[in-house]
């Protein structure tokens, strides 16, 4: 099954050592991931902030390398250390993504440190390509927090059995305050994170999963030369996977206390080593855009698969429109849509 299938890549990503793939001693385990692509599009204008495809092929676009480092302290504390090259960094400028203490004591978790953001239905693994049938996250939901995923603060995961058969896993989680530098549309700023805080719940039934999260931020986006930007965010998401025989269904949709929802829903279907995949998505809050998604996964192993699929994003013919990072050039007809080819390897080890 697809899920069970996720599943136990998140085990052997982030689990203590003795499940890890490989073992450097009885408390030391090292485990990693990566994916190696080629992306074009039809347009000159880059799309997917922190991707910026354009008409040139780009073969490291959407390329990712990860390592983890276990280090199994005593049965009921661990710490994890995750250096990562996304889509945006250079092979020579990695980002420290993950690190943190865990304390266990029962079915219960509790971290402290660098933690990856729970908001979505498959936040825990955002950069393992292996772990969904797509090359890349559906970009109308996941494409739309400047690439945060990580926060600094504590968490607590708290798992719980219902009526024999349910599994429920409750994740509230604290930022503290934080400043970074991001680009958009060109524009360089600041993000200053006042507040950041939230609830996810997980309810699992055999190979399916119900996702739902709550998230408030209150920050400001602050610009040289120009006022400041202040907001408070109510984030609300939802999501479903659901596995029947060789047939999986995803969708997810996120919610802002202005009502504005970004969604999309894919069925991907297993015939032995081949998974051919379609999906649809809107995008509505911070821009307009729908987005069309089909492709086909192979998996040579259960750890190495490739990926080939075409997309197509339709906005609105304004300087900002869809999926673009840069405004279009007022000068040259705007364009409303754009194709994009894109070919992957993914592996975990």
């Amino acid at each position: 099954m697809e899920n069970r299938r996720r599943s136990l890549l998140i085990v052997a990503l982030l689990s203590p050592p003795a499940l890890a793939q490989i073992p450097l001693s009885d408390e030391l385990s090292l485990s990693g991931f990566g994916t190696f692509s080629a992306a074009k599009s039809d347009n000159n204008t880059p799309v997917f902030f922190g991707r910026d495809i354009t008409d040139d092929w780009c073969f490291d676009c959407d390329s990712t390398l990860g390592l983890q480092l276990d280090w199994r302290m005593s049965p009921e504390l661990r710490s994890v250390l995750q250096v990562l090259k996304r889509p945006q960094d250079t092979f020579s400028s990695p980002t420290l993504e993950r690190a943190f203490l865990e304390y266990s004591v029962s079915d219960h978790r509790i971290k402290a440190g660098r933690l990856r953001s729970p908001m979505f239905i498959m936040s825990e693994y955002y950069y393992v390509s292996s772990a969904y049938p797509w090359l890349r996250l559906p970009v109308d939901v996941y494409g739309g927090n400047l690439g945060i995923t990580h926060f600094e603060g504590a968490s607590a995961e708290l798992n719980y059995e219902l009526l024999g058969q349910f599994q429920l896993s409750l994740t509230p989680f604290y930022a503290l305050a934080d400043e970074e530098q991001y680009e958009l549309y060109g524009r360089p700023f600041t993000l200053d994170i006042k507040n950041y805080y939230g609830l996810s719940a997980d309810i699992y039934l055999e190979d399916s999963q119900l996702h739902l999260s709550y998230t408030d931020v209150e920050a400001r986006q602050i610009y040289t030369g120009q006022p400041d930007v202040c907001f408070n965010l109510h984030l609300f998401s939802l999501g479903l996977s659901h596995t029947i025989d060789d047939w999986h269904f995803q969708a997810e949709t996120l919610l802002s206390n202005d009502l504005h929802a970004n969604w999309y829903a894919g069925v991907d279907y297993r015939v032995a080593n081949w998974t051919p995949y379609i999906q649809y998505g809107q995008t509505r809050k911070t821009k307009t855009s729908d987005s069309y998604l089909l492709g086909i996964r192979y998996d040579f192993t259960p750890q190495f698969n490739a990926v080939m699929e075409w997309q197509r994003i339709e906005g609105q013919k304004n300087v900002i429109s869809g999926q673009f990072t840069l405004p279009q050039d007022p000068s040259e007809t705007f364009a409303s849509k754009v194709d994009l080819v894109s070919v992957g390897l993914s592996f975990t080890f």
